[in-house]
């Protein structure tokens, strides 16, 4: 799994039956959490403070409470400024209404530092995805742009392990995914490098499952796709979420009840996907701007304006460091030295910021990255300084 530690941006959670755990630095007081229960029964207006993520425990509604809370919950989330993590924790008999939009629909017994994990995960998807469609509102797309296999094609899931209940995937998945079995792992992996999977369920023995995940996981590609793992035994829940699972499917399911967490991970496995394309393409496209003298200066400066102002609605800001010799005590001589200098300084930019982060050489102003956080400025800082204290220009 695409592995996240810290939230990336803080406030109170809104919840119903479970209260997500706190991050160790920096959270919001709990008593500024929001008991969505009492809120829906008081019919009282939620507070604007944006929430970190939104969680419900289903079985702690009242029977016949369900639809009318999450309708009542749906236009709360409506009113707010941003998207934010929406879960529904759900047992394998729970009824969950029609329409649900939620980021994830998760087994209830998710441990309390696995869900945190996925919130963090959550968090920084909605960033990419925003991130994503910024890129290609600012910047465009490049002609007769190709994309990578393992991000292309139809919406699809992927089943790997030999249970005999591949049938029950196709009848439980939407008519439009398409639903493709793998044998073991490694046929998995060879799969997804082909084509696109928004989604895999792994079905298969514990400890094959345990290792199928963890072979899906150590390739980059797919550290952050949904993988659903099936548990005959509820003893085992806790290890499959703590070997690469984002959610579990323990015992029989109720089809409806299944056929929304499927559609829940896939929904999110594909506009994942779709950022990870256009983040490609944008990155491919900022390379080809440096063989021009680097992007406009009015492209870049509508950038800066638009992330600018779609971070501060989250309460965050957003980070420019210029990459300028001066800034790490150098001086250039000539063209050349110069056109070396940035050469190197986007190159360790590049490797060490984050694909949402913007690495590219501005006409005018030479080589800038501007990152999300703080905390990536003082990371950069400190691996160029070592990397020019051991390099040559």
């Amino acid at each position: 799994m695409d592995v996240e530690t810290s939230l990336s941006w803080r406030g109170p959670y809104w919840y119903a039956g479970r209260r997500p755990k706190r991050n160790s630095n920096g959270d919001e007081p709990e008593d500024l959490d929001v008991a969505l229960v009492k809120m829906f029964e008081r019919r009282s207006p939620l507070p604007t403070a944006l929430p970190a993520a939104i969680v419900v425990d289903v079985t702690c509604l009242q029977d016949g409470q369900e639809d009318g809370f999450f309708d009542w919950l749906q236009a709360q989330i409506g009113n707010l400024v941003c998207e934010v993590p929406f879960y529904v924790l759900t047992g394998s008999d729970s009824v969950l209404p029609e329409g649900l939009q939620a980021t994830a629909i998760i087994d209830r017994i998710v441990p309390d530092d696995i869900l945190l994990m996925l919130i963090c995960i959550h968090q920084r998807s909605l960033l990419r995805s925003e991130e994503a469609q910024l890129r290609r509102r600012v910047f465009g797309r490049i002609p007769g742009f190709g994309t990578a296999p393992h991000h292309s094609g139809s919406s699809s899931l992927l089943v790997v392990g030999l249970s005999g209940r591949f049938l029950e995937w196709q009848d439980a998945s939407d008519q439009k995914v398409e639903v493709v079995g793998a044998f073991d792992g490694n046929m998995a992996v060879e799969f997804m490098s082909k084509r696109a999977f928004d989604a895999v369920v792994v079905d298969a023995a514990f400890d094959d499952a345990i290792d199928y995940m963890q072979q899906i996981r150590r390739d980059a590609r797919f550290a952050g796709l949904p993988v659903l793992a099936v548990c005959e035994r509820e003893e085992d829940l806790v290890q499959l979420f703590r070997n690469g699972a984002s959610d579990v499917l323990v015992g029989e399911n109720r089809k409806e009840t299944l056929s929304r967490r499927l559609t829940s991970a896939i929904r999110f496995g594909k506009r994942r996907r779709l950022a990870d394309r256009i983040l490609a393409e944008s990155h491919v496209w900022l390379r080809q701007r440096i063989n021009e003298g680097g992007l406009g200066v009015k492209e870049y400066t509508a950038y800066l304006e638009s992330c600018s102002n779609a971070l501060a609605v989250r309460g965050l800001d957003l980070w420019e460091m210029r990459l300028e010799p001066e800034n790490f005590g150098l001086t250039i001589n000539s063209t050349q030295e110069l056109e070396e200098f940035n050469a190197t300084l986007l190159s360790i930019a590049d490797a060490t910021s984050r694909d949402e982060d913007l690495v590219c050489l501005v006409r005018d102003y030479g080589p800038v990255a501007v990152l999300k956080n703080e905390a990536g400025i003082a990371r950069l800082q400190k691996r160029i300084n070592a990397i020019l204290a051991h390099t040559v220009l």
